[in-house]
């Protein structure tokens, strides 16, 4: 598979970005901290919570919201990543992963604009492995909006492609990756915002992962037209048991049959394979 056209697509980006940040319009810079708390109920299901912080998303003053979803992870696939633990772990071997849930998004108290959303959304995830251990991954989110006092919802319609690449330095899985998002929204009949973001995940535990991107948004409808935001996100990880075991028989199943030991390695972090590496799905 060339990987000439989405190279292309990431240049035509970033094209996009520095065009728009010519412009003298407003412009702001936020840390936006969030905490993701993820349950993996079998290597197929998994739900999971989101409570994030920000400032100049939807209005000029502080929002918290709250995020629960599902994930349903499906497909036949090939193992792409033996990293220790990131958030698409079940999807890593299935290409494919549809999610569902519900954000209740609210004002923080600052003196100013108020602002009330109910969210519903879905999202349909393909991925790809590319040459050199690259991941593409493709995700459509439709979204309905409950924005204040409207009594009937707006429709935002998202599209976001997203390459990474994993590497390993000892125990430690870094993942770097790049994304760029285009949004319709229905209000406005267009696509009004434009989302870049550059970061990585590390992981050395299978309980715990730290993520850090730096985020640009276009948004030619908002009084903030020009966003950067520094964005730190703790991932904490829960499984059970069912799902532990589940997942190191598939994997078992996935190698030659004297290709892994099924006995611990020295640090007691799991089945290890002839190569030394954690075996983790």
């Amino acid at each position: 598979m060339s990987g000439k056209w989405y190279r292309s697509l990431f240049f035509l980006a970033f094209g996009l970005v520095a065009c728009h940040g010519l412009s003298a319009q407003e412009s702001t810079a936020e840390f936006w901290p969030e905490i993701d708390t993820w349950f993996r109920l079998d290597p197929q299901w998994r739900v999971s919570v989101f409570v994030p912080r920000s400032k100049n998303l939807e209005t000029k003053y502080r929002e918290g919201s709250f995020i629960v979803q599902g994930d349903y992870a499906f497909g036949q696939g090939t193992l792409i990543h033996l990293r220790l633990f990131d958030e698409n772990r079940a999807a890593s071997i299935k290409p494919y992963l549809i999610r569902g849930g519900y954000l209740r998004g609210k004002s923080l108290g600052d003196q100013g604009e108020a602002y009330d959303e109910d969210m519903a959304f879905l999202e349909f995830h393909l991925r790809r492995p590319l040459k050199k251990n690259f991941l593409l991954t493709h995700r459509v989110r439709p979204e309905l909006r409950w924005i204040d006092d409207t009594p009937s919802p707006s429709f935002r319609l998202r599209y976001r492609i997203m390459l990474e690449k994993e590497f390993r330095i000892k125990d430690i899985s870094w993942v770097p990756y790049v994304n760029f998002e285009p949004y319709f929204d229905s209000r406005y009949d267009m696509i009004n915002r434009y989302r870049l973001i550059g970061g990585g995940t590390a992981s050395w535990s299978p309980k715990y992962a730290l993520e850090g991107n730096l985020t640009y948004q276009y948004d030619s409808q908002s009084s903030v037209t020009h966003l950067y935001a520094l964005n730190l996100i703790l991932h904490l990880f829960f499984e059970t048991n069912k799902s532990k075991n589940k997942m190191i028989e598939d994997n078992n199943l996935m190698d030659e049959p004297d290709a892994v030991q099924m006995n611990a390695n020295e640090n007691g972090k799991g089945p290890v394979n002839k190569s030394g590496e954690a075996n983790i799905f």
